[in-house]
């Protein structure tokens, strides 16, 4: 299986650059009004709009009573509105308002920024063995399963964040 002692280390350092990137985009989020866990609700509604909080919290992996509390602070915010589904009064749409796009593009844009900066001097042949280890990684701690997250919402925003910086 290989060296413990690897192992434990690689485990450490994996904690490591979880705690120092998680803090640092906590302060980013903080700097644009947000918490830690709302840009990926934004980029999720921006890119599904007019899906429901069950469909949100299915995508996100978390409890709908989660997505309920988030989706109410982001509304009391002004980033996201609700509105009833005609057809089923028991359900709720999401969109994102049109500041709700602006915070969230402005917050992923300096996260970039810090991307960037961690990833700085990693050649393009490491962070793709570095990807695909973490797959397999990922597949261990989900007993096997290699689906792949949907990062569409976010690689969108991403898109359009490169679209305006052509632009200027």
């Amino acid at each position: 299986m290989g060296d413990d002692n690897v192992r434990r280390k690689l485990a450490w350092k994996m904690d490591k650059t979880y705690m120092v990137r998680r803090g640092a985009m906590s302060k980013l989020a903080a700097d644009a009004g947000l918490y830690a866990g709302q840009l990926p609700i934004i980029a999720y509604v921006n890119h599904h709009p007019g899906c429901t909080q069950k469909e949100l919290a299915d995508w996100l992996g978390v409890s709908a009573a989660s997505v309920a509390l988030s989706t109410k602070r982001l509304q009391k915010q002004g980033l996201i509105d609700k509105s009833v589904d005609e057809t089923n009064l028991r359900r709720n749409m999401l969109s994102v308002t049109e500041k709700g796009r602006e915070v969230a593009f402005n917050h992923r844009r300096n996260a970039g920024v810090f991307d960037d900066r961690m990833l700085e001097g990693v050649t393009d042949e490491e962070l793709e063995t570095l990807s695909r280890v973490m797959d397999k990684m990922l597949a261990n701690m989900q007993g096997g399963s290699t689906a792949a997250p949907d990062y569409r919402p976010m690689q969108e925003m991403d898109a359009r964040i490169r679209q305006r910086e052509e632009k200027k």
